[in-house]
């Protein structure tokens, strides 16, 4: 390898270490799709994707993974719900809560914040995960809270 080429490429290769990226090769890269029910996945989107030892989760609401029913009550209620969903898909990938580093989160009314802010600092063991949140001006099925997550082991 010619040191221009090995210039080009060594950035790339240590950012990727940095960054958990199992193999930059240029062929297939296996995805797992991980889901909080059993059998196949109905919506345009994965629920969670594993790529290597990373873990991408969809947005969440409060859904009941063992009806499928959205829970319609508080922010707190439906934060703690979808931080148990994330749990459960990452345990499903052989990760826990404190695998998770960076989060994105959706509310429909900062008023609320607080109270979201209570049961994520009571969920999330530290240190936390790095956070983004936005108020929405609406969510699907009416929902409050929304919270997509990347997970790394």
């Amino acid at each position: 390898m010619s040191t221009k080429t090995r210039n080009f490429w060594l950035p790339i290769l240590l950012l990727s270490s940095i960054m958990g990226i199992a193999s930059l090769s240029w062929g297939t890269t296996t995805k797992k799709v991980i889901s909080l029910r059993e059998g196949p996945v109905t919506s345009p989107f994965s629920p969670a994707l594993l790529v290597g030892n990373t873990l991408y989760i969809s947005g969440q609401l409060a859904i009941d993974p063992e009806t499928g029913k959205f829970i319609d009550g508080s922010m707190a209620q439906q934060a703690e719900r979808i931080i148990k969903n994330i749990e459960l898909l990452l345990k499903k990938a052989g990760m826990d809560l404190s695998h998770v580093v960076q989060t994105t989160v959706f509310i429909t009314d900062f008023n609320e914040f607080g109270e979201f802010n209570q049961v994520y600092k009571k969920m999330f063991p530290q240190p936390a995960p790095t956070r983004a949140t936005v108020q929405v001006v609406r969510l699907a099925r009416g929902a409050k809270i929304e919270i997509a997550a990347v997970a790394v082991k």
